[in-house]
């Protein structure tokens, strides 16, 4: 199992990079896993009203919800990327996006120079996304669009990609200099919207407002 990640700034195309690679890689005959690193700390997978979320409440560690054509296995507790490749024994490549974290080759996605700059490091093997679209190298890192140079780019991840056992994946890389903003690495904004979110409780439910109405909800509270 080889492993190679890609990171960047929000909608600079991380996942249509990960989506082609994986299309390409599969057309190769290879055996392709994903892993999709969350930064928000509000993020959670399963639903606080699900019954799964029953099944945790009540005091299981490991859930599992089996459906006819999928599975899903519910950890109430963060794994190791170790713990997490071991589920990933029988692929070929794992491409993990959005982990600044991982001592493996990465690829850099961005929309222009200064913030690809940010996120290069010495385990860069090139620079991609939209940044692509006008450039075709960067400080000696070639420059490949996923939707037009996919081919070059796959060929550098079969060049480049770190066998699992050849780094320690829970030994991390320092924080980066560059964190996107003060949520999360990738530039989301989820986050912050939600801390300006005002919600009010109305027969024990709690409702979020929008913007007008919580315009009318402060004028009303002004004048009462």
């Amino acid at each position: 199992m080889k492993v190679i990640c890609v990171v960047g700034i929000r909608k600079s195309g991380k996942t249509t990079i990960v989506e082609e690679l994986t299309k390409e890689l599969v057309r190769r005959g290879r055996r392709v896993g994903t892993v999709k690193t969350v930064f928000c700390p509000s993020f959670g997978i399963d639903d606080p009203k699900s019954n799964t979320a029953r099944h945790a409440r009540a005091g299981a560690v490991t859930v599992t919800a089996r459906a006819r054509h999928e599975t899903a296995v519910i950890y109430k507790h963060a794994l190791t990327r170790s713990q997490i490749l071991s589920h990933y024994a029988d692929v070929d490549y794992v491409l993990m996006e959005g982990d600044y974290h991982v001592r493996a080759p990465r690829i850099v996605a961005a929309h222009g120079e200064a913030d690809a700059r940010e996120r290069i490091n010495e385990l860069t093997v090139a620079v991609s996304g939209r940044i692509a679209d006008g450039i075709d190298a960067l400080d000696g890192l070639p420059a490949l669009s996923p939707l037009t140079q996919i081919g070059a780019l796959c060929d550098l991840v079969e060049a480049h990609a770190l066998e699992a056992d050849a780094f320690d994946p829970d030994d991390p890389l320092p924080d980066p200099a560059a964190s996107g903003d003060d949520f999360c690495q990738c530039g989301c904004h989820k986050n912050a919207r939600k801390q300006d979110e005002v919600t009010v409780t109305v027969g024990g439910r709690t409702l979020t407002l929008t913007p007008e109405q919580e315009q009318t909800v402060r004028a009303w509270a002004g004048r009462a």
